[in-house]
């Protein structure tokens, strides 16, 4: 009924045709039809490919379920044109280059007649029409659309031009559109290297992409319609003289080697891969998927983010934490801190895990101790507090709040600088209080500490020992401790160097227009000079701790988070574990834990699990790099000598080691006022 309804359309058309009406018919059946002049511009979206800084291609980026690599005609192998042809539409040549409308009616009345299916029997050049402006709808008014459409394709351009959007443009299974995808896909070689056997294989595919998927009879018994629609190919062309019978033959016989579809997409450093397709979402909108076609340089250094994956993922090595501290997950992220240029990133401690999708190092947890780089880096800036300054360490009580050291014991008097390599929890409070809360903040936001503008993200005077009600996430901690690593200039994080779409650069990574100098670098100087001592970790951390690198000196800061309890109020039980350190050349940051909130047990310090994890790391990434420091702004000033000398900005040397700021802050049961 189908065929001859249609077959009764086109008879009417000739009649109308002949009968000098054709003409309003024909316009009727036109009204609303798309200029075909626009179909070079119809193309599918192109994959675009993602790269490491090297060259390295992490992933390839295409809209969800299709890939497309788009191909000249001259790109693609002789065998293949000839293969699509002879099996599509042998006329092709012959049609495409006679724009008769009464022959091209007479044929489609011929196909209509003699084919079980409206879908069928389309020229080349129709179904060029039918992909790129036609619903797939089996209606007479959509073939005679259709038909009409080809007419003005085929008087619009030229066979080869027709040709080379349909092999672009046509589906082959398994997400490759285009035969430039396809060979790729199957065979991992580009459209020019298709031999006579492969070519035959994929010219079949396009007329029942499920049904003669090659992938689907791999290791299959019983019949393969992949292969059956191959000879059909291949007897197609020795019918149009393409080839030999004996060349038919042996190309059937030849056996293919047929690659997953999955693995025309590699999948490296996925938790990266998807936090630069967040970046180029928010710099770029779609235009990277859709029109597509862009070649992206990262920051990844693949040898870094090779290092930072055989610490993070060890199998033995997690399974120890595990074990020792209930730590069931890690992440690790490393930036140089001279540029800002993410150098490794690694979310998760097992990519297909069940949280394996989630990066930790951009999700917000509590920063614990961690906070207090902040915290003293505003203290120093502020000239009320020098590297010598006593603090007591003695218990307090502000308006009802009552910090406690992890330890619950106090150590008396203690100088800045060991009060923070020890990462002492009432001293910090106090150096807080004395600085003014708010100083605190805006050192912590203009250091990178962005989520502190969130609303949502409540604190109070437990900020410094990183009482959040939201927390900060790792990046933004290690883009801090990255400021101090740059001599107080803030880079923020970038992960995107150069983008180049048809071979014109369209986005060019300037370091200058990322740099900001939200630090003094005298400031910078001596907390560097606090946080790379040793010595002043000793009493606490111990003189091998994990926070030192052999023949070079590091600043480092560690963390640990309390958990809260229903009541909102933090006890001593540990959820998170951090540990941060730099030098001139890499900053780091590390973190342990649970992502489902689940505590810790047996960590008794900042070191317990994350600092290991960043030690080894450092040390992978700086052999063989030169030991840099930093050398002293002129007007710090410098008190003895040695090599641990004291630092201090100009016109605090008088009082570095006089309480002159606070004296209450002296006594036990301080209550804030100074």
């Amino acid at each position: 009924m189908r065929r001859s309804a249609l077959a009764l359309a086109v008879m009417v058309l000739i009649g109308c045709a002949g009968a000098g009406s054709g003409f309003i018919v024909l316009a009727a059946f036109q009204v609303g039809l798309p200029a075909v002049t626009d179909l070079p511009n119809l193309g599918p979206p192109e994959n675009s490919y993602l790269l490491a800084s090297d060259g390295t291609l992490l992933t390839v980026l295409h809209e969800p379920g299709e890939q497309h690599i788009h191909v000249n005609l001259s790109q693609v192998s002789p065998w293949l044109v000839k293969a699509t042809i002879a099996v599509e539409d042998r006329h092709f040549y012959q049609d495409s280059t006679s724009v008769d409308l009464p022959r091209i009616i007479a044929s489609a009345l011929h196909d209509a007649l003699h084919h079980s299916s409206l879908q069928g029997a389309s020229t080349i050049t129709e179904q060029l029409a039918k992909i790129s402006f036609l619903t797939p709808d089996q209606t007479i008014t959509r073939k005679i659309r259709e038909l009409l459409l080809g007419f003005e394709i085929a008087k619009t351009f030229k066979p080869n031009q027709i040709l080379q959007m349909y092999v672009n443009r046509i589906p082959y299974g398994n997400q490759a559109i285009g035969v430039g995808t396809a060979a790729e896909l199957y065979f991992h070689i580009p459209a020019s290297k298709l031999d006579l056997a492969q070519a035959s294989m994929l010219a079949g595919i396009p007329d029942a992409p499920s049904a003669f998927n090659p992938l689907a009879y791999v290791g299959v018994k019983g019949p393969n319609y992949a292969k059956l629609r191959q000879q059909v190919v291949l007897q197609a062309m020795v019918t149009n003289h393409y080839i030999t019978q004996a060349q038919a033959d042996a190309a059937y016989k030849e056996q293919l080697t047929y690659y997953p579809w999955e693995d025309s997409s590699p999948s490296l450093a996925p938790n990266f891969v998807t936090y630069v397709e967040s970046a180029l979402q928010q710099r770029f909108g779609d235009a990277y998927l859709n029109p597509g076609g862009w070649t992206i340089y990262t920051t990844l250094n693949m040898a870094n983010q090779q290092a930072a994956e055989a610490v993070i993922q060890d199998p033995a090595n997690n399974a120890r934490l595990l074990h020792d501290y209930n730590i069931g997950d890690s992440a690790l992220v490393s930036m140089d801190p001279r540029d800002g240029e993410i150098l490794s990133m690694v979310g998760t401690s097992n990519y297909n895990g069940p949280v394996g999708q989630i990066n930790m190092t951009v999700e917000p947890r509590r920063p614990g101790s961690s906070f207090k780089m902040f915290t003293y880096t505003a203290a120093i800036a502020s000239g009320k507090f020098t590297m010598t300054t006593p603090v007591l360490d003695a218990p307090i009580n502000i308006n009802g709040y009552q910090p406690q050291n992890y330890e619950h014991n106090f150590s008396g008097i203690c100088p800045v600088q060991v009060c923070l390599g020890n990462s002492i929890n009432i001293p910090a409070v106090k150096v807080e209080m004395i600085t003014g809360l708010q100083n605190v903040v805006t050192m912590a936001e203009r250091m990178g500490a962005s989520l502190l503008l969130n609303p949502q993200n409540t604190y109070g005077d437990a900020l410094t020992l990183g009482g959040l009600s939201i927390g900060l996430t790792e990046l933004q901690l290690t883009t801090g401790a990255s400021v101090l690593a740059n001599g107080g200039v803030l880079h923020q994080p970038t992960s995107i160097l150069k983008v180049i779409d048809d071979g014109q650069t369209i986005y060019q990574y300037n370091v200058a227009n990322n740099s900001v100098q939200v630090v003094p670098p005298d400031v910078a100087y001596i907390m560097n000079a606090m946080l790379s001592n040793n010595n002043n970790r000793l009493r606490d951390f111990g003189p091998y701790a994990h926070l030192t690198l052999p023949g070079r000196p590091v600043s480092a800061k560690t963390g640990t988070s309390d958990a809260q309890n229903s009541a909102g109020a933090y006890y001593n039980t540990i959820e998170d574990n951090w540990t941060f350190g730099w030098t001139p050349q890499v900053v780091t940051g590390v973190w342990v834990g649970n992502p489902d909130g689940k505590t810790l047990s047996n960590v008794t310090s900042g070191i317990s699990g994350a600092a290991p994890l960043w030690q080894t790391y450092m040390e992978k990434v700086l052999a063989g790099q030169p030991v840099l420091w930093y050398n002293k702004p002129a007007n710090v000033v410098q008190v003895g000598g040695g090599a641990y000398p004291y630092y201090y900005l100009p016109n605090t040397v008088s009082y570095a080691n006089q309480n002159v700021n606070c004296p209450p802050a002296y006594r036990s049961g301080w209550n804030g006022t100074c």
